[in-house]
């Protein structure tokens, strides 16, 4: 690996049961994703794309090959070593906010933080709450914030502890058009002004053309890539896949 390269996938298997049940959700998959880049994963759906997220960013366990983050391999690590990991070098933004509603917005944001006994460091939390526009809702809990506020919240989440990859599984799947625009620009901001390591999954060719590249999956392989995506190029692109459509 390159001293650019953050994470990466070699030769990454998984199977789900066995005998003439099992299924193959990763078949072989290599890729590396380098610092300040921006990388969305697509694909029809069952065609591997979350697994490969998940496998990356530790919250899964392939069947075969290797899965590197910061030059460490994930397979080696012990439960505790491996939790470590997660919690201080990757950040997770999903779909589904994954806020604690007893908690302000403030708490949520530093709860990584809290859980590993730190002091947040005040210079880069103040940047990323400016980032996410949230100086005035930090004392609001969920349910006082709309869904692009919460967002927003799990994106700060995500950040503060200014981890080395960003993964984000569907960040606009719950949102309307102007919520997602401003989480894709946030994502983008991550690779482009802070050097981060930005991996997404999803299934809309908007939220792609925000990405440096599109890597695209069906059946569990990567079958093709593109760099410099556009709305449109990926909508093309997806639809010459075995006559699907983007969903």
């Amino acid at each position: 690996m390159d001293q650019r390269t953050v994470a990466v996938a070699d030769r990454l298997g998984k199977v789900y049961g066995s005998g003439q049940a099992a299924v193959t959700a990763l078949d072989e998959v290599s890729a590396q994703f380098r610092r300040g880049e921006f990388t969305a994963v697509m694909g029809p759906s069952g065609s591997g794309k979350s697994t490969l997220m998940h496998c990356l960013a530790g919250l899964d366990t392939p069947t075969s090959g290797k899965a590197w983050v910061g030059g460490a391999d994930l397979g080696s690590l012990k439960e505790a070593e491996l939790t470590r990991l997660r919690r201080d070098r990757i950040g997770f933004v999903f779909q589904s906010f994954n806020l604690l509603p007893t908690l302000t917005a403030w708490e949520n944001i530093v709860l990584p933080l809290t859980l590993a006994g730190t002091k947040p460091d005040q210079d880069w939390t103040r940047r990323v709450v400016d980032a996410v526009g949230l100086g005035d809702r930090l004392g609001h809990r969920p349910s006082e914030l709309s869904g692009g506020q919460q967002q927003r919240v799990a994106c700060a989440r995500a950040l503060v502890s200014r981890p080395e990859i960003v993964v984000a599984d569907e960040p606009t799947g719950n949102l309307d058009s102007r919520s997602g625009a401003q989480i894709l620009g946030l994502l983008r901001r991550c690779a482009k002004e802070w050097g981060q390591t930005v991996l997404m999954v999803t299934h809309d060719p908007i939220a792609a053309g925000y990405a440096d590249r599109v890597l695209f999956l069906a059946d569990g392989r990567i079958v093709d890539e593109m760099a410099g995506p556009t709305p449109d190029l990926v909508l093309d692109r997806m639809r010459r896949f075995d006559g699907q459509a983007v969903r």
